[in-house]
């Protein structure tokens, strides 16, 4: 079973006479290892009350519960910020901004039940085929469990991202452990992925929440070579965003070189390699056909949204000329993430899966034309970059770390509270 930390208590074990856990100094808590030998368990020896084992569990589940109580915080503490700052500006706070209208309407009338007022191309005219620039997965678990709660879609909507984010943040934890990180720098590569820039969508009817938290299994997967969560994880990453193309080919050459080089569990490695890449195969060959429109999906989203590869032309045009020109300061601050990321991924070491899954995504981000504003959003994909921080971060003192987690969370809550109150782009 994955976990989030080794088993460190188990039902046997030595400890000092009378010694307490006593938490030690560091960004959340980390417990002194037991030094001088007694049994405690069931045993007769432990005595009548065994109070040490309910101690040692409640201890464990204490420390389970840290990723998740950090996450739900930072969402809470985002939603809080968010709503001031749409007060303070005189605009309502809504769940559905952007393109949250559109996952959360095709969660609840598909793609062929929307307004023609708002399925509209580039230029404006009709184009009933614009929101199948949006993948399903994502729409269909809301309707899925919007309809087990009763017909509140919107309810299922922000439930299922508060949960993708919680997930998201074990799957972030176990990452950052197998770069080496302990207690401390998962903690905080929780925090900073919790608290990103444009994280606010985590707590919105947008894909993100749910694609990180495959993507992050799923490469956990691929390092722990369970081929077929890795397979099935790229799968249906695949049928959630576009955003998981990078994922994709990553766990079919990671199956392929243990196929090559490995003699054991060569049929999951198989099941991996082909089933990877169908979540996403199966949705731009359905949206050909449904839509018959020549190029499907790449075409729809090009005359819907005018995305299409440029190889960066666009993008780079962007950035000179929001560092040069603009007054913006939503604009300047995205020109710096792109470049600040372009930057991370060249210099960081990382497995060789997931840096090519990191260096894919900002590839991706950057090498297509279309709305700029929303390219901090689709950085939430390049989340390995934040969990390289925080372990640096944890090499600090306890208090350091803590202050400087802190403070990059509570601006990226504000970015994120800024751009749904202030920015009057899409997001």
């Amino acid at each position: 079973m994955i976990s989030f930390l080794s088993g460190r208590y188990d039902s046997v074990q030595e400890i000092a006479p009378d010694q307490r856990l006593r938490p030690t100094r560091g960004f959340g808590r980390q417990w002194d290892e037991p030094t001088q030998p007694q049994l405690r368990g069931p045993h007769p020896e432990q005595g009548e009350t065994g109070k040490h084992l309910p101690t040692a569990r409640l201890t464990r589940l204490r420390v389970l519960a840290l990723p998740a109580g950090i996450v739900l915080t930072v969402r809470a503490l985002g939603l809080f910020i968010a709503w001031a700052m749409c007060a303070a500006n005189n605009r309502p706070f809504n769940f559905q901004s952007w393109d949250g209208y559109f996952y959360f309407g095709l969660a609840v009338h598909g793609y062929g039940g929307f307004d023609p007022a708002v399925t509209y191309d580039k230029d404006g005219h009709y184009f009933p085929y614009a929101p199948m620039s949006f993948f399903p997965g994502y729409s269909l678990t809301v309707r899925l469990l919007g309809l087990l709660f009763g017909g509140h879609f919107l309810a299922a909507a922000v439930i299922l991202s508060l949960t993708a984010s919680v997930v998201a943040g074990y799957g972030v934890a176990r990452l950052a452990r197998h770069a080496g990180a302990g207690q401390r720098g998962q903690l905080a590569a929780v925090a900073l992925t919790a608290g990103a820039p444009m994280s606010v969508v985590y707590s919105m009817p947008y894909p993100e929440a749910m694609l990180v938290a495959l993507a992050a299994w799923t490469l956990v997967a691929v390092l722990e070579r369970r081929w077929l969560l890795a397979g099935f994880g790229a799968a249906a990453a695949g049928l959630t965003s576009p955003m998981a193309g990078p994922l994709i080919p990553v766990v079919m050459a990671a199956g392929m070189v243990h196929l090559y080089r490995v003699r054991t569990h060569r049929i999951g490695a198989a099941v991996a390699v082909l089933v990877a890449p169908l979540g996403m195969l199966g949705y731009l060959l359905w949206a050909r056909l449904v839509s018959g429109v020549p190029g499907g999906f790449f075409a729809i989203t090009d005359r819907g949204w005018g995305n299409h590869v440029d190889f960066g032309v666009a993008t780079a045009r962007w950035i000179f000329e929001s560092l040069t020109e603009s007054r913006d300061t939503f604009a300047v601050l995205t020109a710096t993430a792109i470049i600040a990321a372009v930057i991370a991924t060249v210099r960081t070491p990382m497995p060789w899966p997931v840096w090519v899954y990191t260096a894919g995504t900002v590839a991706l981000v950057v090498s297509h034309t279309g709305i700029i504003h929303d390219r901090v959003r689709l950085l939430l994909s390049a989340f390995p970059l934040l969990i390289v921080a925080a372990v640096r971060l944890a090499r600090l003192r306890g208090r350091t770390t803590a202050l400087v987690v802190g403070g990059v969370v509570l601006a990226g809550l504000w970015f994120s509270a800024y751009s749904l109150a202030v920015w009057p782009s899409s997001i």
